[in-house]
């Protein structure tokens, strides 16, 4: 409690600084952002809430920087944010091209916050997009563009073999003393960023990067995964805070691999947990059968649950990491209870709150004989199998995909048949299914999809209406706000954002918002909880 006062006297010493903007300087040619960021009162330390500033302030100066950009001129007509939108490619290399780029006139205030600058040169833009760009009158042309550069070129990151040499910084702050403690995150810090700088690089490169740039927080957890090795270039104490500098040798084949994969996505949408609930109906069995089923219909043996983990398989396979395991998603239904060949919304969100899950993929497996199939041979029976079912969303039993789908198989007996051909067409059915949630995701993420936002500590009908339009205006990404319903002190909002939850929760956070502060409580894919002070 001491702790805490004495951080909140610290924070309260000076009152809070102007939002920052970005700006495009032809007479310098940059592209500059202007970045704030506002101290979080929780943090144990003075150092972790200005530490904690200082990021969020990179990444407001890195979003003002790219809107402005976005705003710049096409010579064919439109701007740079059409031309960006409309090509995933480009987009990922202008965000490495961002994000490489170190912050300068770093401003700290004895209220924790922090202010400071990004300046990316204009010559340095990826060629697609300088050649694109208008120049004004009288400025000679970017580099990328063929003519003769204004300023000198952008220092590509050199390459040794399959590794890509990367220079970065990290930073961490010093907890109760223990500063060794502390550099060794400060370097993490520093490896992170190193691969989030590659990351970018190697978009340009890569062939399945459609709308996942941006967000790389699933190669970001491990990227000590793809350092293989690092040396320290410099390190120092900044107030209470270590700083490290390494020089990263990231691995490209491994990197490459991974920013193609369907990883980015889940990122920005949050991970999302996964639990599967498929029925099975082998040939010679009168119904579908699963785990989750009571009485008789819940005798299913491992044999005969081959389309639930085929389906695992293939979730997995296709970027979904966090997977529930199918006993405790048996036993977690049948606490739930009523879910047979259908699940409600409210069965879904019962089941959310036991496993975590915040997709369920549910329906049937039925296998039917053909009978005899002579041409294979004597004794060769043919079989078919059909899986139907759907992915669910367990925040608004929104429904993300649905499918259907029919493969045959043969064999020398009934049984082995319909085994063949149920894991053929559960394969098949995950697959598909994996490729329409990711395009959906795709264009909740890159058109706006909808956000559930629960405001808690509202003093007024009043405010609920003044919270609802700051968000409208003055949070990058929003497209629309809609008052569910205002009772008791809170507040239920449906928000279209553009972006991923994260992104959003982040943004709201990060700023204060006419006269609201705001604390982010807890959030998923879908949903957001927030606390307002004032």
């Amino acid at each position: 409690m001491l702790r805490r006062i004495a951080l909140l006297a610290a924070l309260a010493a000076a009152p809070s600084f102007a939002q920052g903007k970005g700006e495009i300087d032809w007479t310098r040619r940059v592209l500059v952002g202007h970045g704030q960021g506002a101290p979080d009162l929780n943090a144990p330390s003075v150092a972790v809430a200005r530490l904690g500033a200082e990021r969020a302030a990179k990444v407001d100066a890195y979003r003002n920087a790219l809107e402005s950009l976005k705003g710049m001129q096409l010579q064919s007509g439109g701007t740079v944010g059409t031309l960006l939108q409309n090509d995933a490619t480009l987009m990922g290399r202008v965000d490495g091209t961002l994000k490489g780029v170190k912050p300068i006139k770093t401003r700290y205030f004895s209220d924790g916050g922090v202010t400071l600058d990004i300046e990316v040169p204009l010559d340095e833009l990826p060629p697609d997009l300088a050649r694109a760009i208008v120049v004004p009158s009288g400025a000679a042309p970017l580099k990328g563009a063929g003519g003769t550069p204004g300023g000198a070129a952008m220092q590509a990151a050199p390459v040794q073999g399959d590794l890509l040499v990367q220079v970065a910084q990290g930073e961490a702050a010093v907890l109760g003393g223990d500063q060794p403690a502390a550099r060794q995150k400060a370097i993490d810090d520093a490896l992170r960023r190193a691969v989030e700088m590659a990351a970018g690089t190697r978009v340009s490169s890569t062939t399945e990067t459609k709308d996942f740039q941006v967000r790389m927080d699933r190669v970001l957890t491990h990227a000590q995964g793809f350092v293989r090795r690092y040396e320290i270039v410099k390190e120092g104490m900044d107030g209470a805070v270590v700083q490290v500098t390494v020089r990263a040798f990231v691995g490209t084949a491994e990197l490459d691999k991974d920013l193609e994969a369907m990883g980015l996505l889940m990122a920005r949408k949050g991970m999302p947990r996964a639990m599967v609930l498929i029925a099975e109906q082998n040939i010679g069995m009168t119904a579908p059968r699963a785990a989750r089923m009571r009485g008789q219909d819940a005798q299913v043996s491992a044999d005969l649950r081959i389309a639930e983990t085929t389906v695992l398989d293939a979730l997995r396979t296709g970027g979904f990491g966090q997977l529930v395991d199918p006993e405790v998603a048996a036993e977690k239904t049948v606490q739930v209870g009523g879910i047979v060949t259908e699940i409600t919304g409210a069965q879904a969100r019962k089941l959310k709150s036991l496993t975590g899950a915040e997709v369920i993929v549910f329906g049937q497996a039925v296998a039917t004989p053909r009978g005899e199939v002579a041409d294979l041979g004597p004794g060769w029976r043919s079989c078919t199998a059909t899986i139907s079912g759907r992915a669910v969303s367990t925040d608004n039993g929104d429904i993300l995909a649905s499918g259907e789908t029919t493969q045959n198989a043969a064999q020398l007996d009934d049984l082995t048949c319909g085994k063949e051909a149920i894991k053929k067409a559960s394969r098949a059915f995950a697959q598909d299914l994996v490729k329409k949630i990711a395009a959906r995701w795709t264009k909740d993420v890159s058109s706006g999809g909808d956000i559930h936002v629960t405001v808690r500590n509202v003093s007024s009908f009043r405010a609920a209406s003044d919270f609802r339009a700051a968000l409208a205006n003055h949070v990058r990404g929003v497209r629309n706000v809609s008052q569910r319903s205002f009772a008791g002190g809170t507040q239920e909002l449906d928000v279209t954002v553009q972006g991923s939850t994260e992104e959003f929760a982040q943004e709201v956070e990060a700023k204060k918002l006419g006269k609201f502060s705001v604390r982010v409580l807890g959030l998923t894919a879908n949903t957001v909880d927030l606390e307002l002070g004032q």
